[in-house]
Protein backbone atom coordinates (compact mmCIF):
# COMPACT_ATOMS: atom_id res chain seq x y z
CA UNK A 1 0.00 0.00 0.00
CA UNK A 2 1.24 3.41 -0.92
CA UNK A 3 1.74 5.99 2.14
CA UNK A 4 -0.49 8.41 1.51
CA UNK A 5 1.75 10.92 3.21
CA UNK A 6 4.76 9.79 1.08
CA UNK A 7 6.40 13.02 0.25
CA UNK A 8 5.22 15.24 3.34
CA UNK A 9 6.29 12.75 5.65
CA UNK A 10 4.04 13.90 8.91
CA UNK A 11 1.81 11.66 11.34
CA UNK A 12 -1.59 13.06 10.43
CA UNK A 13 -2.04 14.23 14.06
CA UNK A 14 1.06 15.86 13.61
CA UNK A 15 -0.88 18.37 11.98
CA UNK A 16 -3.13 21.31 12.84
CA UNK A 17 -6.65 21.92 11.29
CA UNK A 18 -5.78 25.27 10.03
CA UNK A 19 -2.19 25.29 7.63
CA UNK A 20 -0.19 27.52 6.28
CA UNK A 21 1.74 26.94 3.33
CA UNK A 22 4.75 28.39 1.74
CA UNK A 23 6.63 28.13 -1.72
CA UNK A 24 10.15 28.55 0.24
CA UNK A 25 10.97 26.79 3.20
CA UNK A 26 13.02 29.36 4.52
CA UNK A 27 10.04 30.86 4.79
CA UNK A 28 8.44 28.25 7.49
CA UNK A 29 10.36 29.45 10.68
CA UNK A 30 9.26 32.93 9.49
CA UNK A 31 5.77 31.99 10.27
CA UNK A 32 6.34 29.51 12.44
CA UNK A 33 8.02 32.03 15.03
CA UNK A 34 4.55 33.55 15.41
CA UNK A 35 2.93 30.25 16.58
CA UNK A 36 2.65 29.31 20.44
CA UNK A 37 5.46 26.42 20.88
CA UNK A 38 6.40 25.90 18.09
CA UNK A 39 7.88 21.92 16.45
CA UNK A 40 9.24 20.74 13.37
CA UNK A 41 6.70 17.72 12.59
CA UNK A 42 8.01 16.78 8.79
CA UNK A 43 11.19 17.24 7.01
CA UNK A 44 11.11 15.63 3.96
CA UNK A 45 11.91 17.21 -0.24
CA UNK A 46 10.34 20.34 -0.16
CA UNK A 47 7.64 20.14 2.57
CA UNK A 48 8.98 21.09 5.72
CA UNK A 49 6.41 21.59 8.99
CA UNK A 50 6.28 23.10 11.98
CA UNK A 51 3.26 22.47 14.27
CA UNK A 52 2.29 24.70 17.22
CA UNK A 53 -0.64 26.98 18.79
CA UNK A 54 -2.99 29.88 17.49
CA UNK A 55 -5.73 30.61 20.63
CA UNK A 56 -5.11 27.47 21.91
CA UNK A 57 -5.83 25.55 18.97
CA UNK A 58 -3.09 22.91 17.22
CA UNK A 59 -1.82 24.76 13.86
CA UNK A 60 0.66 23.78 10.94
CA UNK A 61 2.89 25.59 8.58
CA UNK A 62 4.04 23.52 5.71
CA UNK A 63 6.65 24.57 2.90
CA UNK A 64 5.93 23.46 -0.91
CA UNK A 65 8.13 24.23 -3.22
CA UNK A 66 7.87 25.82 -6.38
CA UNK A 67 5.00 25.34 -8.61
CA UNK A 68 1.36 23.50 -9.25
CA UNK A 69 2.51 19.92 -8.99
CA UNK A 70 4.55 20.14 -5.84
CA UNK A 71 1.79 22.12 -4.44
CA UNK A 72 -1.02 19.55 -5.73
CA UNK A 73 0.95 16.88 -3.74
CA UNK A 74 1.59 18.53 -0.53
CA UNK A 75 -2.49 19.42 -0.65
CA UNK A 76 -3.37 15.86 -2.02
CA UNK A 77 -1.63 14.75 1.48
CA UNK A 78 -2.41 17.31 3.81
CA UNK A 79 -5.91 16.31 3.34
CA UNK A 80 -5.22 13.03 4.97
CA UNK A 81 -4.25 14.59 7.64
CA UNK A 82 -6.40 16.82 10.64
CA UNK A 83 -5.58 19.90 7.77
CA UNK A 84 -9.48 21.60 7.11
CA UNK A 85 -8.04 24.88 5.92
CA UNK A 86 -5.01 26.01 4.48
CA UNK A 87 -4.14 29.51 3.65
CA UNK A 88 -1.19 30.48 0.88
CA UNK A 89 1.10 32.71 1.88
CA UNK A 90 3.27 33.59 -1.32
CA UNK A 91 4.54 36.31 -3.90
CA UNK A 92 3.49 37.73 -6.73
CA UNK A 93 4.06 39.76 -9.87
CA UNK A 94 1.86 42.78 -10.49
CA UNK A 95 -0.22 42.65 -13.91
CA UNK A 96 -2.06 45.82 -12.55
CA UNK A 97 0.09 49.32 -11.83
CA UNK A 98 -1.98 50.11 -9.37
CA UNK A 99 -0.10 47.46 -7.52
CA UNK A 100 3.20 48.28 -5.27
CA UNK A 101 5.99 46.91 -3.83
CA UNK A 102 4.79 45.20 -0.59
CA UNK A 103 0.98 45.19 -0.96
CA UNK A 104 -0.90 42.59 -0.44
CA UNK A 105 -3.16 40.58 -2.79
CA UNK A 106 -6.03 38.74 -1.10
CA UNK A 107 -7.07 35.59 -3.62
CA UNK A 108 -10.63 35.09 -4.41
CA UNK A 109 -9.87 33.13 -7.68
CA UNK A 110 -7.44 31.96 -10.40
CA UNK A 111 -7.43 31.57 -14.09
CA UNK A 112 -5.78 28.34 -14.53
CA UNK A 113 -3.19 28.44 -16.97
CA UNK A 114 -1.22 25.94 -15.53
CA UNK A 115 -0.97 21.96 -16.76
CA UNK A 116 -1.59 20.51 -13.58
CA UNK A 117 -4.92 21.06 -12.97
CA UNK A 118 -6.43 19.69 -16.39
CA UNK A 119 -5.49 16.34 -14.89
CA UNK A 120 -8.18 17.22 -12.10
CA UNK A 121 -10.73 18.29 -14.09
CA UNK A 122 -12.29 20.13 -17.06
CA UNK A 123 -11.09 23.70 -17.63
CA UNK A 124 -14.14 25.19 -17.59
CA UNK A 125 -14.25 24.86 -13.99
CA UNK A 126 -13.41 27.62 -11.66
CA UNK A 127 -10.31 27.90 -9.24
CA UNK A 128 -12.48 29.85 -6.73
CA UNK A 129 -11.35 30.31 -2.54
CA UNK A 130 -13.39 29.28 0.31
CA UNK A 131 -15.73 32.53 1.05
CA UNK A 132 -15.01 32.46 4.69
CA UNK A 133 -11.64 32.33 4.43
CA UNK A 134 -11.18 35.06 2.07
CA UNK A 135 -13.45 37.45 4.53
CA UNK A 136 -11.51 36.37 7.50
CA UNK A 137 -7.94 37.36 4.72
CA UNK A 138 -9.97 40.45 4.47
CA UNK A 139 -10.61 41.60 7.79
CA UNK A 140 -7.22 40.24 9.04
CA UNK A 141 -5.86 42.56 6.57
CA UNK A 142 -7.35 45.87 7.78
CA UNK A 143 -6.41 44.81 11.22
CA UNK A 144 -3.03 45.04 10.14
CA UNK A 145 -2.79 47.79 8.08
CA UNK A 146 -0.82 46.69 5.11
CA UNK A 147 -1.99 48.04 1.99
CA UNK A 148 -4.30 45.29 0.51
CA UNK A 149 -6.03 44.46 -3.08
CA UNK A 150 -8.71 41.47 -3.70
CA UNK A 151 -9.22 39.69 -6.87
CA UNK A 152 -8.29 37.28 -9.44
CA UNK A 153 -4.83 36.11 -10.07
CA UNK A 154 -2.76 34.13 -12.73
CA UNK A 155 -1.94 30.67 -12.01
CA UNK A 156 0.72 29.56 -14.61
CA UNK A 157 3.59 27.30 -14.91
CA UNK A 158 6.65 29.16 -16.32
CA UNK A 159 8.69 31.57 -14.20
CA UNK A 160 10.82 33.00 -16.90
CA UNK A 161 9.80 31.25 -19.89
CA UNK A 162 6.57 33.37 -21.96
CA UNK A 163 5.22 31.06 -24.62
CA UNK A 164 6.28 29.67 -27.75
CA UNK A 165 3.60 31.70 -29.96
CA UNK A 166 4.13 34.94 -28.48
CA UNK A 167 1.86 36.68 -30.21
CA UNK A 168 -0.79 34.90 -28.76
CA UNK A 169 0.48 34.97 -25.44
CA UNK A 170 0.87 39.01 -25.15
CA UNK A 171 -3.18 38.73 -26.85
CA UNK A 172 -4.29 36.25 -23.95
CA UNK A 173 -2.73 38.31 -21.25
CA UNK A 174 -3.41 41.63 -22.46
CA UNK A 175 -6.61 40.27 -22.23
CA UNK A 176 -6.58 38.76 -18.73
CA UNK A 177 -5.08 42.71 -17.41
CA UNK A 178 -8.36 44.07 -19.07
CA UNK A 179 -10.76 42.01 -17.28
CA UNK A 180 -8.89 43.40 -14.28
CA UNK A 181 -6.60 40.42 -13.15
CA UNK A 182 -4.39 41.55 -10.71
CA UNK A 183 -1.25 40.04 -10.40
CA UNK A 184 0.53 36.46 -11.88
CA UNK A 185 2.22 33.33 -9.68
CA UNK A 186 2.50 29.29 -9.99
CA UNK A 187 0.55 27.65 -7.22
CA UNK A 188 -3.05 29.07 -5.91
CA UNK A 189 -4.43 27.56 -9.08
CA UNK A 190 -3.56 24.22 -7.93
CA UNK A 191 -4.38 24.67 -4.34
CA UNK A 192 -8.35 26.00 -4.93
CA UNK A 193 -8.53 22.85 -7.42
CA UNK A 194 -7.16 20.31 -5.35
CA UNK A 195 -8.28 21.87 -2.06
CA UNK A 196 -11.90 21.94 -3.54
CA UNK A 197 -12.02 18.97 -4.87
CA UNK A 198 -10.56 17.04 -1.52
CA UNK A 199 -12.88 18.90 0.63
CA UNK A 200 -10.47 21.67 1.99
CA UNK A 201 -11.26 25.52 2.41
CA UNK A 202 -8.35 27.06 0.85
CA UNK A 203 -7.54 31.08 0.73
CA UNK A 204 -4.10 32.48 -0.23
CA UNK A 205 -2.55 36.32 0.56
CA UNK A 206 0.48 37.31 -1.56
CA UNK A 207 3.07 39.74 -1.55
CA UNK A 208 3.83 41.98 -4.59
CA UNK A 209 7.30 41.76 -5.06
CA UNK A 210 7.74 43.00 -8.64
CA UNK A 211 5.84 46.30 -9.08
CA UNK A 212 5.06 47.14 -12.87
CA UNK A 213 5.70 51.04 -13.02
CA UNK A 214 3.90 53.45 -16.00
CA UNK A 215 6.69 52.71 -18.25
CA UNK A 216 6.39 49.18 -18.30
CA UNK A 217 9.14 48.30 -16.48
CA UNK A 218 9.38 46.09 -13.36
CA UNK A 219 10.36 46.85 -9.85
CA UNK A 220 11.69 44.02 -7.87
CA UNK A 221 11.63 42.95 -4.26
CA UNK A 222 14.00 45.15 -1.62
CA UNK A 223 12.39 46.28 1.77
CA UNK A 224 9.31 47.39 0.98
CA UNK A 225 8.73 43.90 -0.13
CA UNK A 226 10.14 41.97 2.98
CA UNK A 227 8.03 44.73 5.29
CA UNK A 228 5.08 43.50 3.21
CA UNK A 229 5.99 40.17 3.27
CA UNK A 230 6.16 39.83 6.72
CA UNK A 231 2.66 42.18 7.00
CA UNK A 232 1.19 39.22 4.74
CA UNK A 233 2.08 36.47 7.36
CA UNK A 234 0.76 38.43 10.27
CA UNK A 235 -2.72 38.22 8.44
CA UNK A 236 -2.77 34.84 7.62
CA UNK A 237 -1.89 34.40 11.47
CA UNK A 238 -4.18 36.66 12.48
CA UNK A 239 -7.34 35.19 9.78
CA UNK A 240 -6.70 31.96 11.14
CA UNK A 241 -7.28 33.61 15.11
CA UNK A 242 -10.55 35.16 13.28
CA UNK A 243 -11.76 31.55 11.79
CA UNK A 244 -10.77 30.27 14.83
CA UNK A 245 -12.93 32.47 17.34
CA UNK A 246 -15.89 32.63 14.92
CA UNK A 247 -15.95 28.63 15.16
CA UNK A 248 -16.16 28.25 10.83
CA UNK A 249 -14.07 24.66 11.19
CA UNK A 250 -15.90 22.10 14.24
Amino acid sequence: MVDPRYHIRVNPDDVGKYVIVVGDRGRVERVAKYFDKPVKVGDNREYLTYTGYLKGEKVSVMSTGMGAPAMAIGIEELATTNAKVVIRVGTTGALQKSLKLGDSVIVNAAVRMDGTTSQYIIPEFPAVADFQTVDALVKAARQINNPFHVGTVLSTDSYYGRAFDVERHRYLEGQLIKAGVLAVEMEIGALYITGTIKGLRTGAVLTVREELTEAGEYLQAGEKFERGLENSIKIAVKAIEILIEGGVVG
